[in-house]
């Protein structure tokens, strides 16, 4: 992942007084800090979880706006998350990733993501799939 400071710009946040509500779930403690620092800026972070069973839990005690997931995590995966997602409320989920591979581009098309980002872009991109998710609109592959 790329380390740089999330764009100071507030376009396209959420409404005056409100910050967007996120769960991010990998299980790569190290990421999962870096992001968590750089994200907090901008964005309450409601849980940050290890796998995706877990996932399910802070989902369902918190009710964030946007979910942020890994696809490979011990436990559930992120694609099993996002198919259970789906039945609870189906919350916008964001796929970030190290997979640039068309195939899993396209499973997560088929479960209704909102995004998809590829570890590595900057962290911006990611802040900006976030935000997208939040008002919305579908957030293609980066």
């Amino acid at each position: 992942m790329v380390v740089a400071d999330v764009e100071e710009s507030t376009a396209g946040a959420a409404p005056a007084g409100t910050r967007i509500r996120v769960i991010l779930a990998d299980d790569n403690r190290g990421l999962m800090a870096e992001l968590l620092r750089i994200l907090c800026w901008e964005f309450e972070i409601v849980a940050t979880v290890p796998n995706g069973r877990e996932l399910l839990e802070a989902y369902d005690r918190y009710k964030p706006d946007v979910v942020v997931t890994d696809i490979s995590m011990p436990v559930l995966d992120g694609f099993a998350a996002a198919e259970a997602l789906g039945r609870m409320g189906n919350p916008p989920v964001i796929f970030f990733t190290i997979h640039d591979d068309p195939a899993f581009l396209e499973e997560a098309k088929t479960l209704g993501a909102a995004g998809y980002v590829v570890k590595g872009c900057p962290p911006s991109v990611l802040a900006k799939a976030i935000r997208s998710a939040y008002h919305g609109r579908s957030n293609g592959p980066h």
